[in-house]
């Protein structure tokens, strides 16, 4: 069985690793062109403003930073269709790549998060995890708003993505008593001593903020030793993290990491970094699936 793990990790990091060289040709060939249009564009001004020239260079700088994008884009679909498969089989039955309709939905919890003008999810992947039914995507969230130019008066709208997580749902089957909602306290909570359930243990209500419709029933479901396995997995997060237990036994875990699954990154990471990087995140959202799940 380890045997076959490592063959398989093996293949899936010699495919990351061609899929990688092929993304670097293409950004490659982007920077020559935005190079050559830096040229051409330096060469219009020194020669009396020749606006030819100019327009030449500032068209290829343009064109040079479209395949940079282009290319970027293509890999992370391709990296995505290449080895996802794979490394998902690697914990999870019955892959499936893009399942319609989608089971996760943001709206379906209490999560808070930034303001925002809406939400979209992709790459979404779903599988069986221990014979629970799982799904996994990325989400993000984006401000939309709008300036007036003093210059023209024209209102002009401009889009800032303010989230990107990383985001799991995991049906249960079984229920539970209530919800409840567990997200990161920060400096403003700490301030103003924001409402939240206190769980006595000093570590986790230093961290976390607790909210359910039943106070009791919350801190049953939420026991020393699930407090406990929290805290143990909190240290080792990648991002800052909440979950939301819905009492007909959904779970759903979001990691604001600024990231997607699956995602490459700046390119700084050779492909076993990159594996190592995927299957550790995976194995940190099943561990947190394992606190609530029924043994």
């Amino acid at each position: 069985m380890k045997n076959t793990i490592e063959q398989k990790m093996t293949m899936i990091e010699e495919q990351l690793a061609q899929e990688l060289n092929k993304s670097k040709s293409g950004k490659l060939g982007g920077k020559m062109l935005s190079l050559l249009g830096a040229v051409i564009g330096i060469a219009g001004v020194i020669l009396g403003g020749k606006i030819v020239l100019v327009i030449i260079g500032g068209v290829l700088i343009g064109l040079g930073q479209m395949v940079q994008g282009k290319s970027r884009g293509e890999t992370s679909q391709q990296v995505f269709d290449t080895i996802v498969p794979d490394m998902m089989s690697m914990i999870f039955e019955d892959v499936q790549i893009n399942p319609a309709p989608h089971l996760l939905d943001v709206k379906d919890t209490n999560i808070p998060l930034p303001n925002h003008s809406y939400c979209s999810g992709s790459g979404y992947v779903r599988g069986i995890y221990r014979g629970l039914t799982t799904e996994l995507c990325t989400i993000e969230l984006t401000s939309v708003s709008e300036v007036q130019r003093e210059e023209t008066g024209l209102w002009e709208k401009t889009e800032q993505k303010v989230y990107t997580g990383q985001w799991m749902l995991c049906e249960l089957n079984q229920e539970f008593s209530t919800w409840l909602t567990i997200w990161p306290r920060d400096r403003m909570d700490k301030l103003f001593n924001a409402q939240t359930i206190k769980t006595n243990n000093e570590a986790f209500d230093k961290r976390f903020n607790l909210s359910s419709d039943d106070v009791q029933a919350a801190l049953h479901i939420l026991s020393s030793s699930r407090i406990a396995q929290i805290l143990t997995l909190a240290d080792s997060t990648f991002g800052r993290f909440s979950m939301n237990l819905n009492s007909d036994g959904r779970l759903y875990i979001a990691v604001h990491s600024g990231r997607g699954f699956f995602d490459l990154g700046k390119g700084r990471e050779n492909p076993a970094q990159l594996c190592q990087r995927f299957t550790s995140e995976l194995k940190w959202f099943t561990e947190m699936m394992d606190i609530f799940c029924c043994r």
